[in-house]
């Protein structure tokens, strides 16, 4: 039987890697075992760089045109809002299993140490955006992609203003997460869709979301989350984009697979919308991904059993499969994960970091602070 299941994905190698790639064939080939990976064998496979012929094989077959056109074809035959939803649900107790145990954040850490635990290093970088979004008793923050509500509720502990903070998710298990846990004000709403009232948000924020939204709406979108921010307001956004127009040959299978519709823009696509909408990059940084994501994996697979128990192992297998890879998208330099803090270009006064003013903020410039972490 288990002979027979090797040979159906064996026979599936040389067509995928005709069409769509050597990486995409070989994340398939291991993510559909039908027995347990090992997780080490894993992580060497997708990490460990092969010989220089192999490497060049597997980063650019199939040619930057090919994958241009699959990155505008794909999205138009799936269901952006399935996909995301599909993703999320997947199980609260299975992220559980990975994610950090205090806040549940499914987004970049920033690790000052190679020591640090994920917790300490999920506190720096809640810390560092609360420091972005400078959140004031009384104003209205909207979190879009709320997630299971890890940054609401560092602003709530920051604030202890419960009333003023609002999020959109598209998954309904977070949304239920967060109802049983917090009690914030959540709605399952679809961003890229949602109109927005003019000035109607003191505080909007996002943290992994904007990787989800079509190219074709990034600007729209901006457009209405300019007008919606009051003049004295303010925009943060933690993403991750691609750094060139055609997508890595090693995303194809993540956003096959893991991310099903998901489209990534570059930064520069990123900087010039939002300009063109009227707003203006008042900050912008770039932090590490791959310690996060090599916490991740490494819990996963410390939780086999119970992950197993939970969601399965094809389910299994693909997670162990995607983080491996997402590791090397970003330790090949192919994603670069960035912070910005945007105001509207007639905005009355320049945006400041209040660690740049003695006695405000949430902390002090003598504490440790999530240092900008180049890649």
């Amino acid at each position: 039987m288990q002979a027979l299941a090797t040979f159906k994905r064996l026979v599936l190698v040389v067509p995928e890697t005709l069409l769509c790639g050597p990486s995409y064939a070989q994340f398939f080939f291991w993510s559909r075992n039908t027995k347990v990976l090992d997780a080490t064998a894993t992580w060497e496979q997708f990490t460990e760089t092969q010989s220089s012929y192999l490497e060049w094989f597997f980063r650019h077959y199939p040619p930057a045109p090919i994958r241009q056109l699959w990155a505008t074809l794909y999205p138009k035959f799936r269901d952006r809002v399935k996909g995301i939803s599909t993703h999320y649900d997947v199980s609260n107790e299975f992220y559980k299993l990975f994610l950090d145990q205090d806040y549940l954040f499914y987004t970049c850490a920033d690790f000052l140490d190679e020591h640090d635990r994920l917790e300490l290093a999920q506190k720096y970088k809640a810390d560092f955006m609360l420091n972005l979004i400078n959140p004031q008793p009384g104003e209205r923050i909207l979190d879009l992609g709320c997630g299971w509500g890890s940054m609401l509720k560092r602003i709530y502990q920051q604030t202890g203003d419960r009333a003023n903070l609002w999020g959109y998710t598209l998954s309904t298990e977070q949304k239920r997460f967060i109802d049983e846990t917090y009690g914030f004000n959540v709605k399952l709403n679809d961003v890229v869709t949602t109109n927005y009232e003019p000035e109607s948000w003191d505080k909007i924020y996002s943290i992994g979301c904007l990787e989800h939204v079509p190219k074709a709406q990034l600007r729209p979108l901006a457009e209405k989350l300019a007008k919606a921010i009051k003049p004295t307001g303010h925009l943060v956004h933690h993403f991750f984009c691609q750094m060139t127009p055609a997508p890595p040959a090693k995303l194809l299978a993540g956003g096959a697979d893991v991310f099903p519709g998901i489209e990534l823009a570059t930064w520069q696509q990123h900087v010039n919308t939002f300009e063109q909408v009227g707003l203006r990059v008042a900050h912008h940084s770039i932090h590490d991904y791959r310690p996060t994501i090599k916490a991740w994996y490494d819990r996963l697979a410390a939780q086999q059993a119970r992950a197993i128990e939970l969601v399965g192992v094809r389910t299994y297998n693909r997670y162990l499969c995607y983080l491996a890879e997402a590791w090397r998208l970003f330790n090949d330099r192919d994603l670069l994960l960035m912070r910005f803090v945007l105001t509207r270009q007639d905005a009355p006064a320049a945006w400041q970091s209040p660690l740049y003013h003695s006695g405000q903020g949430t902390q002090s410039l003598d504490s440790p602070q999530p240092a900008l972490q180049t890649v």
